[in-house]
């Protein structure tokens, strides 16, 4: 059986929205549209995965980016001092270990006791997933970890290959239809959806 990180076995987006509130409480205390920070910010977010990918620069640089723009839409002197706070405000997504879901731990527990073989597949920013896994608490249950850029079908087949299974006898559990299941079911895989309630 191979898992998600984020969103699946670990709360990821919850940070993400504390971090966000925080950059666009100091963005709508300078003044400006707080609907229209979170607007803009969540669109660059987006358009920087093409340049950006799921690096750590990524969140920051967006939420930055919402401020310049608003500045810039309103002939707003744009305040550097104001800037940085909010990038420090977007970076503590980084700084704060996610809360695990509800008996994440005792399912890994008892699949491991039941001698599956479990693997974790998830993508990110490598140094900020490694310290995600390590931190985390659920290492200790897998035999093969990897964090990748993107998840390809390929990624999951060498994966169940490493495991020693087979396609057919391989599961998929994660909370991205995108990113987890479909990849999955093209691989031979079969897939378990988490609904987390997630963007």
């Amino acid at each position: 059986v191979i898992f998600d990180g984020d969103d699946t076995l670990w709360r990821t987006e919850e940070l993400y929205d504390t971090a966000r509130s925080a950059a666009r409480a100091l963005a709508a205390g300078a003044g400006f549209d707080g609907d229209e920070w979170e607007r803009l910010q969540r669109r660059f977010d987006l358009e920087n995965v093409v340049t950006l990918g799921y690096s750590a620069e990524r969140f920051p640089t967006s939420c930055r980016q919402a401020y310049e723009e608003l500045c810039r839409a309103s002939a707003a002197r744009h305040d550097p001092t104001l800037g940085s706070k909010i990038v420090a405000a977007a970076r503590t997504v980084f700084a704060n270990d996610p809360a695990l879901m509800p008996h994440a731990s005792a399912t890994l527990s008892l699949l491991q006791q039941r001698g599956l073989a479990l693997g974790l597949l998830t993508k990110g920013d490598v140094a900020v997933q490694k310290q995600r896994v390590e931190r985390c608490g659920l290492q200790q249950y897998f035999n093969e970890i990897r964090i990748v850029a993107d998840k390809k079908p390929q990624h999951i087949l060498e994966l169940v290959r490493t495991l020693g299974g087979k396609p057919d006898s391989a599961w998929m559990v994660g909370n991205s239809v995108r990113s987890d299941i479909l990849p999955a079911i093209e691989a031979g895989l079969r897939a378990l959806w988490i609904d987390a309630h997630v963007w």
